[in-house]
């Protein structure tokens, strides 16, 4: 596995000038290419706002699809940690994952859909393809990790393992974003209620603890 694209407390509050250049030029990506998606952000442009030269994007990244796919990483294990903190405090398993899909596909979506790009993207090369798988790993198993934690918390039963839930989950909210990105303002959110619906007890993923 390659190493873990998210270090959340290693830039901390450092000015843009003490932080490498790679990094500088990671969160640049990160900033522009969700203002301005993947065609409408040039490496110079990342290049200027990170106070470093576009030929350096090459040597750290390899060129700006390499640069995309790590930022969007980045960037959705960020948006993932929100998204279970957010619904941290939810009452019931069917509000906790009507939360997660809400956020996910809502103030979160651009950042999922960017990854979703980066996804297909990441076909055209076998190192990308490393990172995306990687980062999905990482996204499935953070995701077990908070499933257990919301268990041992509330008390609510599951009916299949853990891991089992995380990978549905994912699965279903990329291919929904795939389709949100497709779709834009056509997409049907009936399609976001039936993956809660997957989620929660009516079709037997999620039990409340008063079940018997």
């Amino acid at each position: 596995m390659t190493p873990k694209l998210v270090h959340d407390g290693d830039t901390g509050p450092l000015p843009p000038r003490e932080r490498g250049t790679r990094e500088r030029l990671l969160l640049s990506a990160c900033e522009l290419f969700l203002a301005n998606g993947y065609e409408g952000t040039s490496v110079a442009v990342i290049a200027q706002r990170a106070e470093a030269f576009p030929n350096q994007v090459t040597h750290h990244f390899g060129g700006k699809e390499a640069l995309f796919v790590e930022a969007t990483s980045r960037m959705v294990l960020r948006t993932a940690k929100q998204a279970e903190l957010r619904t941290r405090q939810s009452p019931t398993p069917e509000a906790h994952a009507r939360g997660l899909i809400s956020y996910l596909l809502g103030p979160g979506s651009g950042v999922i859909m960017l990854f979703a790009e980066a996804m297909l993207m990441s076909r055209r090369r076998d190192a990308l393809s490393r990172i995306i798988r990687d980062t999905i790993e990482e996204l499935r198993i953070a995701g077990e990790a908070a499933m257990v934690d919301t268990l041992m918390r509330t008390g609510w039963r599951l009916r299949t393992t853990p891991d089992m839930v995380s990978r549905g989950f994912w699965s279903a909210i990329l291919g929904l974003a795939l389709e949100k990105a497709a779709l834009g303002a056509e997409f049907d959110y009936t399609s976001a209620e039936a993956a809660a619906l997957m989620m929660i007890n009516l079709d037997g993923h999620l039990a409340d603890r008063t079940e018997r």
